[in-house]
C-alpha cells in the first residue's frame, strides 16, 4: 500500500472550503526542512489530541473528525497549503499512516514513492497514505494545493 482511497466515505468539499476560508489568515509559513525555500503554509486544528483555539466554528470539520477517528488513531489535524512549483525533500514521517482529504488540487500535484507517482483528485474522497516509506510531494502546477490531513505526530 502506498496510497489507497478509503471506501464508503465521501466528504462535502463545499463545506470544507467554506470552513477553510474562515481560518486561512491563521496559517504559518513552512520551509523545506531548514532550507530557505517556502514550500507550504499550514494551520494545525488539533495538536496532540487537543483542538486549537478558535476552531469551535469548524462544525463540519469536527464532524469529519468524529467519523474518521474510528479509522485511524491520529492526534493531529492540519490544513496543508502547498505552494505552486515546489517540492519537499525525501523523508519519512513520524506516524505510519496519514489520512488526506484533497480540497484544492491541480494535475501537477503528485506524491512520489520510489519510482511510483500518485495524484489525489479533489472529489470528496479520503485517502490513506503510507508515511513510513521514503516519499516526497511535488506541486509542479501553477496553482496551490490544499489538503486536510489527519496524522500521528
Amino acid at each position: 500500500m502506498f496510497i489507497d482511497k478509503v471506501p464508503n466515505i465521501s466528504v462535502n468539499l463545499n463545506y470544507l472550503s467554506f470552513e477553510y476560508k474562515t481560518i486561512k489568515d491563521r496559517f504559518t509559513d513552512v520551509t523545506n526542512h531548514g532550507n530557505k525555500v517556502l514550500v507550504q503554509r499550514k494551520f494545525q486544528l488539533m495538536i496532540k489530541n487537543e483542538f486549537t483555539d478558535k476552531t469551535e466554528n469548524l462544525i463540519y470539520t469536527r464532524k469529519i473528525h468524529d467519523q474518521l477517528k474510528s479509522l485511524l488513531d491520529y492526534n493531529s489535524i492540519t490544513y496543508r497549503f502547498v505552494l505552486p512549483n515546489t517540492c519537499y525533500n525525501w523523508h519519512m514521517d513520524t506516524g505510519q499512516t496519514c489520512l488526506h482529504i484533497p480540497i484544492i488540487t491541480n494535475p501537477g500535484c503528485w506524491f512520489v514513492y520510489e519510482n511510483r507517482c500518485f495524484h489525489m483528485p479533489a472529489d470528496g474522497s479520503v485517502y490513506k497514505v503510507d508515511n513510513s516509506r521514503l516519499h516526497t510531494f511535488i506541486n509542479a502546477g501553477s496553482e496551490p494545493r490544499l489538503h486536510l490531513t489527519f496524522e500521528i505526530l
